[in-house]
């Protein structure tokens, strides 16, 4: 009776959570592009399939800066959302030897840091998507996730950034011996990353869940084990195993997400787990 008790709390631990985490990924988000050089505000609104045009009031703005544009006026529309608590990425477009007198005409205002920048030698090749897409979901902060659901050219940047936050976070708690802090990133990890997907919080999740609560329950012991058997200091063991099972597990979610599809899983929990409970008594009788 004691361990149902306690798997019943734990359960209803990662309900909770699995619920706020969702909850917390659906508001905000919103992103405009403040026109500017024309090539390339047009590259980057075709980049993010976002239409060019000011909001005062959206979660971040991107400010296009080409070679021939008002770098000053770039920084103080930057430095009055600072002082509004509003965030900006002014995307810098130049060449690497022009970098730097750029980047000193920016900051030149005193609101304005090294963090509401990034630099690009070019809109259209893959690295330089790839460099502008990151610089963005790091400028998001806590709405990338929304940001993700509102515009899907997104998802990818925004997926690598949540694995790779929430396997730091479980190597630290794994090397401190804190395996259920592993066990929480990875949960959080799951439920944001299928969140920032545009996946609702029904039963059509449930094997990306169950494989995030497994892997939880299982992680412990094998960096354990790990810890008495390779030559190396325990924590360092512990806290590789930890950072390994996270990005093995971002990357089953995703074969689970991608293979099963909506049309596959049912949209009912409760006829959900009333057919899990039939199979497993059904296995039974057979057995006996």
């Amino acid at each position: 009776m004691g361990a149902i008790t306690t798997l019943a709390k734990r359960a209803n631990t990662f309900a909770k959570d699995t619920r706020k985490h969702h909850e917390e990924a659906l508001d905000g988000g919103t992103i405009a592009i403040l026109p500017g050089h024309p090539v390339i505000t047009t590259q980057l609104s075709d980049m993010l399939g976002i239409p060019a045009g000011d909001r005062p009031s959206a979660d971040l703005l991107v400010i296009p800066l080409g070679m021939a544009d008002d770098a000053r006026a770039a920084a103080l529309e930057a430095a009055a959302r600072a002082r509004q608590d509003r965030r900006t990425l002014v995307v810098v477009i130049a060449p690497a030897s022009r970098r730097g007198a750029r980047e000193a005409q920016v900051l030149s205002e005193p609101d304005v840091t090294i963090g509401d920048l990034t630099f690009a030698p070019d809109v259209e090749s893959e690295e330089s998507q790839r460099v502008i897409s990151d610089a963005i979901v790091r400028a998001l902060g806590v709405h990338k996730v929304a940001a993700a659901r509102r515009y899907p050219s997104l998802r990818d940047a925004v997926r690598r950034d949540i694995v790779a936050a929430a396997a730091r976070e479980s190597a630290v708690a794994g090397a401190l011996n804190w395996f259920s802090g592993a066990s929480a990133a990875q949960l959080r990890m799951v439920v944001r990353t299928g969140s920032a997907e545009g996946h609702q919080l029904d039963a059509r999740r449930l094997p990306e869940i169950a494989a995030a609560v497994g892997s939880g329950l299982v992680i412990a012991g094998v960096a354990r084990g790990a810890s008495l058997v390779v030559p190396a200091p325990r924590w360092m063991v512990r806290g590789a195993v930890a950072w390994a099972s996270t990005v093995a597990l971002a990357a089953a979610t995703d074969r689970i997400a991608q293979q099963m599809g909506e049309g596959h899983l049912p949209a009912d929990p409760r006829g959900a787990v009333r057919s899990l409970l039939h199979r497993v008594r059904k296995g039974r009788k057979e057995k006996n």
